[in-house]
């Protein structure tokens, strides 16, 4: 398979309404790459019928792949199971029912061609914003990200999003000390670990819409990440203290 200049990470489960629109809102976006871009979702064995979605949306679009991860471990295992199934000098990631911008995602690509390593869409920084998430989920975001800001040293503010993009070296240099595979623990984890090596990383302000009505479920439970979250914290926290 030929590498492309880009590639669009995007995990799915259970997101049948949600593969065509996002497939035609990113090849839109991205027209000017269309010949060195794939968008490759992710599929956690959905029982919709998000698969058979993809793989009929792949007949009309070339640009998109299906990539099977074959079981539910976790939104951060789809996305390294999307990595490494990628073939692109760049690696972006949205989600499936665009909470996030394809126009800020172009800019995430944009400032990798600045030079930067990693480049997150942050929904805390000034100007940006995060509307429609329960105020409970709001709480929990921020303070996830205020934990890792302080107790772990990353220098971002918005370090759990998913929302980002990276060289594709990057994923190479550090996918075999990854162990994470939940959310927000994966991304906290690679974050960390770029934070602490000296790359160039950046945020740019995005806005972050709640997914609207009719536009599928969220999978993200804060009950469920609060105890991966900790303890992915405490076992970052030991390997700053040594090294």
């Amino acid at each position: 398979m030929a590498s492309k200049l880009i590639s669009i990470i995007i995990p799915v489960y259970n997101e049948i309404t949600n593969i065509e629109p996002s497939a035609s809102k990113l090849l839109d976006e991205f027209s000017e790459f269309k010949d060195s871009l794939e968008i490759l979702f992710v599929d956690d064995s959905s029982p919709d019928g998000t698969a058979n979605e993809v793989e009929r949306i792949s007949q009309k679009y070339p640009q998109i792949r299906l990539v099977q991860n074959g079981k539910k471990e976790g939104i951060g295992a789809a996305h390294k199971a999307g990595y490494e199934a990628s073939t692109g000098k760049y690696l972006l990631c949205i989600d499936a029912d665009l909470s996030q911008s394809p126009k800020d995602l172009l800019k995430i690509k944009y400032k990798l061609d600045e030079g930067f390593d990693l480049a997150i869409g942050s929904r805390y920084m000034n100007e940006g914003k995060q509307i429609g998430k329960s105020p409970l989920r709001d709480i929990g975001s921020r303070g996830m990200n205020l934990i890792c800001r302080y107790i772990l040293g990353i220098k971002l503010t918005d370090c759990t999003h998913t929302f980002r993009g990276f060289k594709r070296e990057l994923f190479e240099e550090f996918s075999d000390i990854i162990n994470s595979k939940g959310h927000p623990s994966f991304q906290v984890e690679f974050s960390f670990f770029i934070s602490n090596s000296g790359k160039k990383i950046t945020e740019i302000p995005i806005y972050f819409k709640e997914r609207e009505e009719g536009a599928g479920v969220s999978k993200i439970s804060i009950k469920k990440e609060v105890p991966p979250f900790l303890k992915t914290i405490l076992r970052l926290l030991k390997i700053r203290l040594i090294g």
